[in-house]
């Protein structure tokens, strides 16, 4: 008898082991999310096989896939019937948050929130904690309770196991904390975070999402400074980007210096409250003010003024640096050219090629010099062959001869008429041709690639791609302090303006496609 036993026993091992074949088949198939497979693979074995101890296993992948299929009804349903037939089962905290979050799908929220509640305390449940943090800021969100939803979105970004970057929902988890965060300034650096982050995702999974996530980026900003953190005065006349350090000029209040790296900001000893320009280098600072140009040496801190037998070269406006040379402009003097190296002052007013006193935008290149005045218009001035080109009001020209605003963009001038828009110089074709776009009172142009960017006194800021002739806008609906801007400057993805009364905005501005 001990013999024929013996005799039956593998038999019986393979007999179990053939029962199980569908078990293993259908598990495979969940682990490839071929979940449909799955469920009708484990659901022949457990009707073939009811007794089997992994009929236990395979009901609970088959809530699983029943959840990854968004069955939701159904995963409810078989998780509650898994629960009450193994109520010890080994993957019960597993199933109950299932539970719950088909029950979140399915709009049951409060049932869903007891659960989740219940699991958040159990330290069993700690390996689950993103997936409650994430479900339960959802609901929350969903109910517009933000304040409860924030630190839930804060918990789940933080319990993320690196298992979970592919999760279907993280998308949705960077998006919504960043849209609770986007009203206030003082998480905008964590905005900024979440908003790339869902960026990277939707990229790789749902590109139709990447263009919102883009203007919502450029809509943050990054950090605002006014009279509330530190400044004197909230008008803003100038800001110069110089690594670490930002410096920025104010209508009546002198000139401050913003150290980042310290998150500290401190005011820079002059002879003039009255700025309006800056220039930075290494070594040194220049400052244009009411009340003449100051030399500002960074190593000593030494503030010298620079004059000439005239005496101080007071109304200075905007400061440019080409090669050796630097270019002041003001507002009784004209145009003002230095040279760093001999220390030698050149006056060009009413009586050189500049032909006016009242000089107010400069920019120059290699090649050529751009002046813009109150009276007479622009002039391009070249300087290998001295040729002089007047862009003044007139028939087919300017329709305002007082210009706040010009830019060199290769064979292009971009010249801002005050009052009027913004026209665009060809000096090679030697043709003008103003902007379609009505743009009044344009106060600051600046260039970052293909973009050209368009300040305005109460219009906000424009923005020309270069390619198509396209035109968009920024304005204070759009995130902005004020649409009265007067100084823009860009550093990488980063937009600074400066405004009259509502001091500074650092925006993040990403290149367009």
């Amino acid at each position: 008898m001990r013999k024929l036993a013996f005799l039956l026993f593998p038999f019986f091992l393979l007999l179990a082991d053939d029962n199980l074949v569908k078990f293993r088949q259908g598990v495979k198939e969940f682990e490839a999310r071929e979940f449909a497979q799955a469920l009708k693979t484990l659901g022949d074995f457990m009707e073939e096989n009811p007794y089997e101890p992994e009929v236990k296993d395979a009901m609970f992948f088959v809530v699983k896939a029943l959840f990854a299929e968004k069955k939701f009804n159904e995963t409810i349903a078989r998780a509650n019937i898994t629960l009450e037939r193994y109520p010890t089962h080994s993957k019960k905290i597993e199933l109950r948050l299932l539970t719950a979050q088909a029950l979140y799908r399915v709009n049951a929220h409060k049932q869903a929130e007891k659960i989740l509640l219940e699991l958040s305390k159990k330290k069993a449940a700690h390996e689950f904690s993103y997936a409650i943090e994430k479900t339960l800021a959802f609901i929350y969100y969903d109910a517009r309770e933000y304040k409860r939803a924030l630190p839930c979105f804060r918990n789940s970004i933080r319990a993320l196991p690196d298992s979970q970057t592919g999760d279907d929902d993280l998308l949705r988890v960077y998006t919504d904390a960043a849209k609770i965060l986007l009203t206030d300034a003082a998480h905008t650096n964590e905005t900024v975070r979440y908003l790339n982050r869902a960026l990277a995702i939707a990229e790789k999974q749902k590109p139709k999402s990447v263009r919102s996530l883009k203007m919502l980026l450029r809509s943050v900003s990054l950090r605002h400074f006014d009279k509330l953190t530190g400044l004197g005065d909230n008008s803003i006349s100038d800001i110069r980007v110089d690594g670490d350090d930002i410096y920025v000029a104010t209508w009546g209040a002198g000139l401050y210096r913003y150290v980042r790296s310290q998150d500290k900001l401190e005011k820079i000893a002059l002879p003039s409250s009255q700025v309006r320009g800056l220039y930075v280098d290494f070594e040194d600072i220049y400052v244009a003010t009411f009340d003449g140009i100051f030399h500002i040496s960074k190593k000593s801190g030494r503030v010298e003024s620079l004059v000439d037998q005239k005496g101080e070269l007071k109304l200075a406006q905007k400061i440019i640096k080409d090669d050796r040379y630097l270019y002041f402009s003001t507002l009784t003097r004209g145009l003002i050219q230095y040279d760093t190296i001999k220390k030698k002052i050149v006056v060009l007013g009413k009586d050189s090629w500049v032909g006016a006193n009242q000089v107010y935008a400069i920019d120059a290149d290699l090649d050529t010099l751009v002046v813009g005045t109150l009276e007479k218009g622009a002039l391009v001035y070249n300087k290998k062959t001295r040729e002089v080109v007047q862009i003044t009001a007139g028939e087919n020209a300017l329709r305002s001869a007082n210009v706040k605003a010009v830019l060199l963009d290769g064979r292009y001038v971009y010249i801002g008429a005050h009052n009027d828009g913004v026209y665009v110089y060809d000096t090679v074709q030697k043709t003008l041709t103003r902007l379609a776009q009505e743009i009044p009172f344009p106060s600051s142009i600046v260039k970052r690639d293909k973009e050209i960017y368009i300040g305005t006194s109460g219009q906000g800021v424009f923005v020309l791609d270069r390619n198509t002739n396209a035109i968009s806008r920024i304005r204070a609906i759009d995130g902005m302090a004020s649409d009265e801007v007067h100084v823009l400057r860009i550093e990488d993805d980063f937009l600074w303006v400066g405004y009259l009364e509502r001091g500074i905005d650092i925006l993040y501005r990403p290149m367009a496609d």
